[in-house]
């Protein structure tokens, strides 16, 4: 059964539509990234992947992320919700932090004057609020839950999507992933010894650790292809569970190994079919060091890699979903009159220590037909992806 990726909407540092997406990797590709104030305890204005101008209301920012994702997929829901029953469309979303964005200033707000926000309520920030959010908002009556594995959320979110389906228990899936900047994560990440100190700089030899991000990203999955001009699939899925340790990778990169060689067998591929390489390439020295050597052992050196992380931020709970989503541009770019650059970060020294992959170093115009997303999180939670296209 073939998973159809029929629509895509993106929210990130890169802008609030897919079309300054496409912008962003058209030509000398440009950072979102930027120093904001106001979410490191001790004042410091670290880098970070915040969306600008986001209309804020009643529902939080993480809420106002999704609305600006839901606006880009109005004609394909109006054309889905025409045809398939409420009762089966399910939604399922990857995040981490849901809306504690807005938990964060309701608790300040309460500590300081007694009385929490008006119009606040703590369910914003469970880790189910982001589906249930979609859910009511278009009427829905499908299955509905969040998936919370940290940075491989979302890639497990469309995993997920893509096994529901395939059980009958949905005709179409809205997945994606979903998670806002917050005080939590941007100082929990710099508590780890995690953070760069400027925009991070992914496999390279001076790389000091990442830029937290946030971002919607969201997919309209179905079993046909009918509700879209996308000839864009999801072919293969591969998860793992290596439990090495709470913060640290598996430095060989078994559970990342073995995720990618499932994905490689669902999609029925084998490693020359793979065409370019989204790395989880979040730019800490141990995460890059294993990865690298997964890509090795389970690719070879030939396919282009890069990390886009150097452009959104790690957004993580969304990354995995925005991450793919920047896969589904490259294999539709033709079709979305634009011709576009593989992501890459030039102007810095390989780590050569690490295990010879074909890193992206210059922009490179290439239509990629079937493209690997990798995501892989705290505790070891490892999610391979592979997308393409289907004639």
């Amino acid at each position: 059964m073939n998973a159809w990726l029929n629509d895509l909407a993106l929210v990130s540092a890169l802008g609030a539509d897919t079309s300054a997406h496409l912008d962003a990797l058209s030509g000398e590709q440009r950072s979102g990234l930027a120093q904001v104030a106001g979410l490191d305890n001790e004042g410091m204005t670290p880098y970070l992947g915040q969306v600008a101008n986001l209309p804020l209301d009643s529902t939080g920012r993480n809420n106002a992320m999704i609305d600006l994702a839901l606006a880009q997929l109005t004609n394909t829901l109006d054309k889905l919700r025409s045809r398939v029953a409420a009762h089966r469309i399910a939604v399922i979303i990857g995040t981490s932090t849901a809306d504690i964005y807005d938990g964060e200033r309701a608790r300040a707000q309460q500590a300081r004057h007694g009385s929490w926000p008006k119009h606040y309520h703590y369910h914003q920030q469970s880790l189910d609020a982001p589906a249930q959010y979609i859910r009511n908002k278009l009427a829905l009556e499908g299955p509905c839950y969040s998936i919370s594995t940290a940075c491989s959320s979302s890639s497990k979110a469309l995993s997920s999507a893509k096994a529901m389906l395939q059980a009958g228990l949905a005709d179409a899936v809205i997945c994606g992933g979903a998670d806002s900047l917050c005080q939590l994560t941007v100082n929990g990440f710099k508590a780890l010894a995690s953070t760069s100190a400027g925009i991070c700089q992914p496999f390279a030899q001076q790389r000091d650790g990442i830029n937290i991000g946030e971002g919607v990203g969201l997919f309209i999955m179905t079993r046909s292809a009918d509700f879209g001009s996308a000839r864009c699939a999801l072919l293969g899925c591969g998860s793992s569970s290596d439990a090495y340790h709470m913060s640290a990778p598996e430095p060989q990169g078994k559970g990342a190994i073995a995720a990618m060689h499932q994905a490689l067998a669902e999609a029925a591929l084998t490693a020359t079919d793979i065409d370019y390489i989204n790395a989880h390439g979040t730019a800490t020295v141990k995460n890059d060091a294993m990865e690298a050597r997964a890509i090795a052992d389970v690719i070879g050196a030939q396919t282009p890699v890069s990390s886009s992380k150097h452009l959104t931020g790690h957004t993580l709970g969304a990354a995995g979903a925005i991450e793919a989503g920047l896969c589904w541009l490259l294999i539709e770019q033709q079709r979305l009159g634009k011709t576009l650059t593989l992501p890459y970060h030039s102007g810095y020294a390989l780590d050569a220590s690490l295990a010879t992959i074909n890193l992206v170093q210059q922009p490179t115009r290439e239509r990629p037909k079937t493209c690997m997303s990798n995501s892989f999180a705290f505790g070891g939670n490892n999610a391979s992806i592979i997308i393409g296209e289907i004639a």
